[in-house]
């Protein structure tokens, strides 16, 4: 597990306080404009041993880079990640497992809101592509209501390698794709699982898919062509979690 001397600032209440209940960062100072509130953050910040720094609105707007950071900021390093060998040295427990890779994501609130419904639903850990991918800024911890603050998430280089790299780990791999069979009729079973989500516009390539043992579609009924990737991402991991219970049983 590594992690880069990036200083960033975090805002937000969610954020801020998910980043100090976890303490997974290196943590600075919070800059604060309200008490209001704020007994609970303040609380979590004298436990973390972070100093607390009063501040106007402008000064905090400056930090954070928007007027919307809720009167609290953190100034902190970055997020630590795991490679994908430190996550498949994990042995899930009863040999069940649900992972969500990325690929080529750009947008830090889609990785922020795709993390958010990986952390609510259940799964074990977010991979993203090392390149050409949003960075694990605050704008994506906040997206993700702090949840990229709990939840592990890991890198890898290059794409069809990792799907290769986790088939081989036992995973059955599965992407997520217009064309593919449809998602409702499928049984993943109670085995391990890789989801494979690509970029917003582009989707999986042709090699991404050939590396997938399955190609899933979500069928819709209306005239919109397609959904929003963090939507797609919590439909389908909501199924596949669904399912590996029923079949637990």
């Amino acid at each position: 597990m590594s992690d880069t001397d990036e200083l960033q600032y975090l805002s937000g209440f969610q954020a801020v306080t998910e980043a100090l209940r976890r303490r997974r960062r290196p943590l600075f100072r919070v800059y604060i404009s309200r008490q209001k509130g704020s007994h609970d953050l303040l609380r979590l910040a004298e436990l973390a041993g972070v100093p607390v720094v009063p501040a106007d609105a402008e000064k905090m707007g400056r930090l954070a880079g928007t007027a919307k950071h809720q009167g609290v900021v953190l100034e902190c390093g970055a997020l630590p990640f795991y490679t994908l060998d430190d996550l498949l040295a994990l042995d899930p427990p009863g040999g069940k497992d649900l992972l969500v890779l990325l690929s080529g994501v750009e947008d830090p609130r889609n990785l922020g809101a795709v993390a958010r419904c990986c952390s609510f639903l259940g799964v074990r850990a977010l991979l993203v592509q090392e390149k050409g991918v949003a960075p694990f800024s605050s704008t994506a911890s906040r997206a993700s209501a702090g949840a990229i603050e709990s939840l592990p998430v890991g890198i890898f280089r290059n794409t069809p390698d990792a799907c290769a790299k986790v088939s081989r780990a036992g995973y059955l791999v599965a992407g997520l794709e217009k064309g593919g069979k449809p998602l409702s009729a499928w049984i993943p079973g109670a085995g391990k699982i890789a989801l494979v989500l690509g970029s917003e516009d582009r989707g999986l390539s042709a090699r991404i898919r050939e590396a997938c043992d399955v190609v899933l579609t979500i069928e819709g009924e209306g005239p919109t062509g397609s959904l929003n990737l963090s939507v797609a991402a919590g439909i389908a991991i909501h199924h596949v979690m669904n399912r590996m219970k029923k079949d637990e049983g």
